[in-house]
């Protein structure tokens, strides 16, 4: 075996190492950011269709039917003062909320975002949820919740990051993810 062979056949070797390593490196730092993101992802309900019209006198919420460009041009659509029934996920607004701490407002959004990504807050996707005077929840950002009450409209931009709807007078309870299956396709 000439001199050449032997340098090329290390050569070689080392590059087959160097390319062993190189695939740890990236598995060790990009397996843990996959794993947390992936525990930390919940189902995104914007465009889930309601299986039922209503339940218990109440609108069962399509999260699209809030979309201003989209209700602007549709007949219809959901009017100011229409009693609905939402599945969402609590979110704190502009001001810090504690996580066990008793509220009695909240946002509430179709996506919950995830660890890496924080959930997408557009002013026609989010509905400021003001609880029955008196009435307080156990706050938990993230948290898959059932909103009923008074849906109301609010003048802004659709694009912005203000509420453009809130529930005035709501109730609100813990939801599952079986929820999801059974009031949505």
């Amino acid at each position: 075996m000439t001199r050449r062979a032997r340098q090329l056949r290390r050569c070689e070797a080392l590059s087959r190492r160097a390319v062993g390593i190189l695939i740890g490196v990236i598995m060790a730092v990009c397996l843990p950011v996959v794993i947390v993101t992936s525990r930390t992802m919940e189902p995104d309900l914007f465009d889930l269709v309601p299986k039922v019209e209503r339940i218990d006198g109440y609108l069962l919420l399509a999260w699209p039917d809030l979309e201003r460009a989209r209700s602007a041009l549709k007949v219809g659509g959901i009017s100011s003062g229409t009693m609905v029934r939402a599945l969402g996920y609590m979110m704190e607004s502009d001001r810090r909320i504690p996580d066990g701490g008793e509220v009695g407002r909240f946002l509430l959004l179709p996506d919950a975002g995830t660890a890496s990504h924080p959930a997408h807050r557009f002013g026609d996707q989010m509905i400021d949820v003001h609880l029955a005077v008196g009435s307080t929840v156990r706050f938990s950002a993230r948290r898959l919740v059932w909103v009923w009450g008074r849906l109301c409209g609010l003048p802004g931009n659709p694009a912005g990051d203000r509420p453009l709807y809130f529930l005035e007078n709501a109730s609100a309870v813990p939801a599952g993810r079986t929820d999801i299956a059974e009031y949505f396709r």
